[in-house]
Order: C-alpha cells, then sequence, then structure tokens
C-alpha cells in the first residue's frame, strides 16, 4: 500500500513540475514579455513627445518669423533639433505637422 502511495505521490508532483514549465508561467518569458512590453511603449511616448515638440518649435518660428517654416529642415536650423523628417507629413502653408501612419 505504501508503494501504491509513493507511485501516486510522485505522479502528482510530476505533473505539477510539468505543467509549471510551461512559457504563460516562465519567469524568464514573463521577463522577456515584459521588457518588450516597456520598450514598446517608451517607443511611442518617445514619438508623442517628439511630435509635441516638433509642433510647439513650428509655432515659435511662425511668431519669431510670422511665417510657418518651408519644410522641416528649416526648422531644424532654426531651433537646432535635429528632426527625422520620414516620419512626419507637413503642410507649410498651414504648419501642420502630422505623424505618418
Amino acid at each position: 500500500m505504501k508503494l501504491i502511495h509513493a507511485e501516486f505521490t510522485m505522479l502528482v508532483v510530476s505533473l505539477l513540475v510539468i505543467s509549471s514549465c510551461s512559457d504563460d508561467k516562465n519567469p524568464v518569458q514573463q521577463y522577456g514579455n515584459t521588457m518588450t512590453q516597456s520598450y514598446k511603449s517608451a517607443q511611442k511616448l518617445d514619438s508623442k513627445v517628439n511630435i509635441l515638440e516638433v509642433r510647439k518649435s513650428i509655432q515659435e518660428f511662425h511668431s519669431a518669423n510670422g511665417r510657418y517654416p518651408a519644410d522641416l529642415n528649416e526648422l531644424s536650423g532654426f531651433n537646432g533639433i535635429i528632426l527625422k523628417s520620414d516620419k512626419f507629413e507637413y503642410d507649410p502653408a498651414t504648419g501642420i505637422l502630422m505623424e505618418k501612419q
């Protein structure tokens, strides 16, 4: 009887160990997922902050010069910010800056 109880206990322990090794409970996998999610969130925040900064610079340029910059390169020369113009669509007639989708 003790042998059957010991075998049953070993079976239960083995099943618990095997079930705890799945990817959704793996601490290393969870850490990796958290780090990836944090990195993506930081990129989105950086993009939003950058577009707000550029819009503010456009308004400052307009206030100082009475017109909107002809392009984002002219704005970069005005405020010294290095812009990634491939990420934005800019209308020099209205000063409207949109993030490319």
